[in-house]
């Protein structure tokens, strides 16, 4: 299988090389609104002062200070998407909405996600940088995931084959979280810890269907476009560091595949069914995302494909992995 999946994925990373637009993609239903307020102390930052001052004077220009408001306390996020202004005597209240990562299913991120992870914000940081910190973040949530998936298999009575190599890829996702959170820290981010709840006994089909959209998706597209960022990243550290990754990504994306194959074996006609649909489920929030752009820094200096790479790479597993 190992062959034929790596030549897949590498084919469709040369077919869309050629293509090239503004941006970058990140699904849309990675990113959600947030709201904030942050408190402006009198007298302001030097940075916000001839803003603020614009602000006070015509409520229109009061969008400047939020964006830099936004970009002093929240430099790691998705895009502004509004906000108010309210003036007193001790200071200003700026109250912002704008993006932030989810971490949902589908999103492009490193690793498997464990049942019971917490959500992590970086702390502040460049947009790259906290990119890292969040992937870093992820690939420490990926231990607990791969530790888990041994064990469930194990008590579902997979063969040991299977159990072997979920606790391979658990260590792959140890050095992961190492060297991407190193990356990280070189660009002025910190990763978070990955803070796990205590894991519950499930059904094999409640597996089965975690190991599809885990992994028979998400991993083959996380391999994906770590394969295009070995090749299109600015850094020649980030560019060895995602080349290494991607092989480690597509061992995991064909262990997720023998896993499909051993549950549905196993699993009732109905049960069957529900594990189709929740791939067919996955990989329509793919689809779902390609229209949405992120910041142009992380196509720039990490080499995540742009928006018209990132359809035809979509497109392209799509049609050769999950029709």
């Amino acid at each position: 299988m190992r062959p034929t999946l790596r030549r897949t994925l590498i084919n469709l990373v040369l077919a869309a090389a050629p293509l090239a637009s503004s941006g970058c993609f990140i699904p849309g239903d990675c990113y959600e609104d947030e709201t904030t307020t942050f408190r402006v102390l009198e007298p302001p930052p030097m940075e916000l002062e001839m803003v603020l001052r614009a602000c006070e004077a015509d409520p229109a220009k009061c969008v400047e200070l939020c964006e830099a408001v936004l970009m002093r306390e929240r430099p790691y996020g998705g895009g502004f998407q509004g906000c108010s202004v309210k003036h007193d005597a001790t200071g200003h209240d700026v109250k912002i909405t704008y993006e932030v990562a989810t971490g949902n299913s589908g999103c492009p991120i490193d690793g498997r996600r464990p049942p019971g992870l917490k959500r992590c914000r970086p702390r502040r940081a460049t947009i790259a940088g906290a990119h890292l910190a969040r992937a870093a973040h992820f690939e420490a949530g990926s231990v607990h995931a791969f530790v888990g998936m041994a064990r469930e298999l194990a008590r579902h009575g997979a063969p040991a084959a299977l159990q072997h190599a979920a606790r391979i890829a658990a260590i792959d996702e140890v050095r992961h979280a190492r060297v991407v959170g190193e990356l990280a820290r070189a660009r002025g981010a910190e990763p978070a810890p990955a803070v796990v709840s205590a894991p519950r006994r499930r059904s094999l089909e409640a597996l089965a269907i975690e190991n599809v959209t885990e992994g028979v998706v998400g991993e083959t597209w996380a391999a994906l476009i770590a394969y295009w960022q070995a090749q299109h990243a600015a850094d020649p550290a980030l560019r060895a560091a995602y080349a290494a990754i991607a092989e480690d990504e597509l061992r995991h994306a064909e262990l997720a595949r023998e896993v499909a194959t051993w549950a549905e074996a196993k699993l009732s006609p109905a049960a069957k069914q529900r594990v189709r649909l929740a791939q067919r489920r996955a990989v329509a929030r793919l689809a779902r995302g390609v229209r949405r752009g992120a910041p142009a820094a992380l196509t720039r200096d990490l080499g995540i494909p742009d928006p018209g790479q990132m359809q035809t790479l979509f497109d392209g597993a799509r049609a050769e992995l999950w029709a």
